[in-house]
């Protein structure tokens, strides 16, 4: 029953359908009908969105063209020119955001939330001035020691196990314990 009603709800708002008339058809308010046309179209995505895309280019398409048949007609009134370029501007933003053509814009904040990152550019600034002194032997000395550490590091584990038997007494100053022979 639900679903009827937002099929119902998506056909008459594709038909350009205001949202008040169809809330007043489908028997609900104006925020449901608004509700279960958005949750019919996440459902219904690929067909309804593009139903729904096209109808609306095709709207822009014809506002387009009767503002320009405005600016055509109205040679003589420059306040209706002006009213007509201001609407056509309007339908080209609509269309470019329709179509995605605004992509966002990405906004660097690092300079407004510096945390900690001018003293460390300045260390490593600092550290960079005094790589960039050392001579060539001496940085390459540095290099291959830090890299035969980090060999080091990334190494596996070696271990060893020693199998022994009899008593392992590892503390000569003491006594191993007596064993109690019952024969």
């Amino acid at each position: 029953m639900v679903a009827q009603r937002e099929e119902q709800i998506v056909q008459l708002r594709l038909r350009r359908i205001p949202f008040s008339a169809i809330a007043r058809t489908v028997g609900v308010n104006k925020s449901q009908a608004v509700r279960g046309f958005y949750r019919a179209l996440r459902r219904n995505t690929d067909q309804d969105i593009q139903a729904h895309h096209r109808q609306e280019m095709a709207d822009l398409e014809m506002e387009q063209a009767k503002y320009w048949s405005i600016i055509d007609a109205q040679k003589d009134n420059w306040k209706a020119q002006i009213a007509a370029l201001r609407s056509l501007n309007l339908v080209h933003i609509r269309r470019a955001h329709l179509l995605g053509l605004d992509a966002p814009t990405k906004l660097d904040v690092s300079g407004i939330y510096s945390v900690g990152t001018d003293e460390l550019s300045d260390e490593r600034r600092e550290t960079e001035r005094a790589w960039r002194s050392l001579p060539v032997e001496e940085q390459m000395r540095i290099y291959d020691a830090f890299d035969a550490a980090r060999t080091r590091l990334n190494a596996p584990i070696e271990t060893t196990a020693t199998v022994t038997s009899g008593s392992d007494n590892r503390n000569p100053d003491v006594e191993p314990p007596a064993a109690d022979d019952e024969s």
